[in-house]
């Protein structure tokens, strides 16, 4: 191995020590395993929780859960690590378009042929100094704003948590590039919504797992299945949101979930569940605040001191200006609609689905209106 022409294995080994010693050796759990006494074993963490790999040969061969650190493995872990590491849709080297290969020096690489024919596998050398002359080619006849920056997020791996950061640095080296703003996640969300409500509100801080728990009601969930959602975290993943999830059920809080199909929250929750037509969410939210404006039930202080244009929302909802009121069409469908009405405050847990519908967000509208 050298740094130019990393073997696989050698790389993976490398990047969990470093990983293992700039985090998770810093914690109680990890200070009790010494991995220097675990021959054939490498220790590694990912977006489905932590593991040590048993590997025989060069290959990986078993998965061990570490349950000092997660206490709660789940499948994507045990069994989907394992069988994605050696599944034929992997890309195991660096691949490179036959033509492209073939013609890059002359510049006759026949974009035509892009998804027509076969790629080649190639070494590492040969794969960055084709990127690089791509990237000085494109800046030298197109000028910097024709290379697109599109390493997105940091759901890479949980070693290298925010690749573009990484990729951008590189490129800003050579004079800048066109980039994105915000993420897939949130969407137009966290463009819009500071001026609807103040706030991003999808990255900002939410209210105790403790006050909902005691001051809770009857809790909603739009689009959102956090039992199943939970599995994965943006960091190294130890599943420690379930033990509150179940606190807040026990205690007896009511689950309301809006949704189109029946979730494993659903059923973990008890909930009752309103099957919602996928892309009506405005439609519901604003026959909801229809009902509340029709029962009296709106906080016209609350609305007068923090709001600013919700005259102009209400008569919308009113149907004051096209004059299509914009009520329930019919009784409700579930016994979550007459919960929902006998608890005037009750907490709503909208999950990322919403702003990622196929033209954009989607809830966001049903607020700025």
């Amino acid at each position: 191995m050298s740094f130019t022409q990393p073997t696989r294995r050698a790389f993976l080994q490398g990047g969990a020590a470093m990983f293992g010693a700039t985090s998770l050796m810093g914690t109680t759990a990890m200070a009790a395993l010494d991995p220097n006494s675990f021959k054939g074993r490498v220790f590694h963490a990912t977006h489905f929780g932590p593991f040590e790999a048993v590997v025989r040969d060069g290959k990986l061969i078993g998965i061990n859960n570490i349950m000092e650190i997660d206490a709660r493995p789940t499948e994507m872990l045990n069994h989907g690590v394992l069988d994605r590491t050696y599944d034929k849709s992997r890309i195991n080297y660096p691949m490179v378009r036959k033509s492209y290969l073939e013609g890059w020096e002359t510049g006759d690489t026949k974009p035509e042929l892009r998804g027509k024919e076969e790629y080649v596998k190639v070494d590492w050398d040969t794969a960055w100094s084709l990127a690089a002359k791509a990237l000085l080619d494109t800046a030298a006849n197109h000028g910097n704003e024709a290379i697109f920056s599109s390493s997105y997020g940091g759901w890479s791996n949980a070693g290298v948590f925010r690749p573009n950061v990484l990729q951008g640095r590189l490129i800003n080296l050579l004079g800048g590039c066109t980039n994105t703003s915000g993420d897939w996640s949130a969407g137009a969300s966290q463009v819009s919504l500071p001026h609807i409500i103040g706030d991003m509100e999808v990255y900002s801080t939410q209210s105790a797992w403790e006050t909902i728990r005691d001051e809770c009601e009857v809790f909603v969930l739009v689009g959102c299945d956090p039992i199943k959602n939970n599995r994965v975290e943006y960091r190294v993943a130890d599943h420690g949101m379930y033990a509150h999830w179940e606190s807040i059920r026990d205690a007896g809080v009511k689950f309301v979930s809006i949704n189109p199909q029946r979730t494993a929250s659903d059923e973990y929750f008890d909930a009752d569940w309103v099957r919602i037509v996928p892309n009506t969410d405005v439609a519901l939210f604003c026959a909801m605040a229809h009902h509340v404006l029709e029962q009296g039930l709106e906080d016209q202080a609350y609305m007068d001191k923090y709001t600013v244009g919700s005259d102009k929302w209400i008569a919308y909802v009113k149907g004051d200006d096209d004059g299509v009121a914009k009520r329930p069409s019919g009784p409700p469908r579930s016994p979550a609609s007459k919960r929902t009405r006998s608890a005037r405050w009750p907490s709503f847990l909208p999950s990322r689905t919403p702003t990622s519908r196929g033209h954009g967000p989607y809830s966001v509208p049903s607020m700025a209106r």
